[in-house]
This record gives structure tokens, C-alpha cells and sequence, in this order.
């Protein structure tokens, strides 16, 4: 492969996460997206399958790995938000569903917050390893890739 076709995988990959991350915000403001589009576990969405698939020849370098903890950061942040969404509501004796509604709303709100944040540091992994394939020659990049 080479170094033009790995950085347009690089850039696809990127791609199909902003895609992802649309998709959980979408489903999080109520709008309607077929839940199979946003993966609960990491090796089943878009980026997870190049990560784990054929971007694997970059395994030994530090910024390839570097995108492993918030990757798996952020599929987990998005379970405890489709846990809370999916869990019935926790309605107290002194509870009214309105408010147990808010609570679950807010809570899920905080969780979509903390998952954009490493959505963000994702990103910035991501633009580290598209920096470290860039600054290689085109025949170190084929000697990993073939």
C-alpha cells in the first residue's frame, strides 16, 4: 500500500468517526438513527475496524497505540449513555416521571459531554499518526504495509 493510500485510509477513518459521533448525538437529542449505526463496541464500527484491522501494521508506533485508551474510552462513555437510555425510569416514592425524565436527561447530557471531550482527544491521536505516516518515506511505509 502506499503512503497516499494509507493517509486516505487514515483520513476515511477519521471520517467514519465524526460520523459515529453525529449519529450518538443525534440519537441522544431524540432524532430518529437506526442504532446499529452507532456500534456499542469498539471493534464493530467503522474506525474500529480499520484500527483493529489493516492499520494494525503500525502497531509499534507510539501514536498508533496512543488511539487505543480513547477509543475504548469513548465506546464505553457511549454504553453507560445507552445503558441510562435504555434502563427504565427510577421513579421515587416522592418522584414524579417528569422529573425522573429531567434527571435521566441531564445525566445523559453530562456522559454526552465527557464523550465529545474524548472524541476530541481521539481526534488529536489520530492527528499525531496522520503527522508520524506524513514525515515517513514512501518505502518505509511499504516495507510495513506489504
Amino acid at each position: 500500500m502506499t503512503k497516499k493510500e494509507v493517509l486516505n485510509r487514515i483520513r476515511q477513518a477519521k471520517a467514519g468517526h465524526k460520523r459515529w459521533v453525529s449519529y450518538a448525538k443525534a440519537l441522544h437529542m431524540g432524532i430518529g438513527v437506526d442504532k446499529y449505526a452507532v456500534p456499542v463496541i469498539e471493534t464493530d464500527c467503522q474506525f474500529g475496524k480499520w484500527y483493529y484491522g489493516d492499520a494494525q501494521v503500525f502497531s509499534k508506533l507510539p501514536s498508533y497505540q496512543s488511539i487505543e485508551d480513547p477509543h475504548a474510552m469513548l465506546h464505553n462513555k457511549y454504553m453507560e449513555i445507552y445503558k441510562l437510555r435504555e434502563q427504565p425510569l427510577k421513579k421515587g416514592l416522592f418522584t414524579s416521571e417528569k422529573k425522573a425524565k429531567q434527571k435521566r436527561e441531564e445525566e445523559i447530557s453530562m456522559l454526552m459531554d465527557q464523550l465529545i471531550q474524548i472524541s476530541n482527544m481521539l481526534m488529536e491521536s489520530l492527528a499525531h499518526f496522520e503527522e508520524d505516516v506524513e514525515n515517513m518515506s514512501e518505502d518505509e511505509v511499504l516495507k510495513l504495509t506489504t
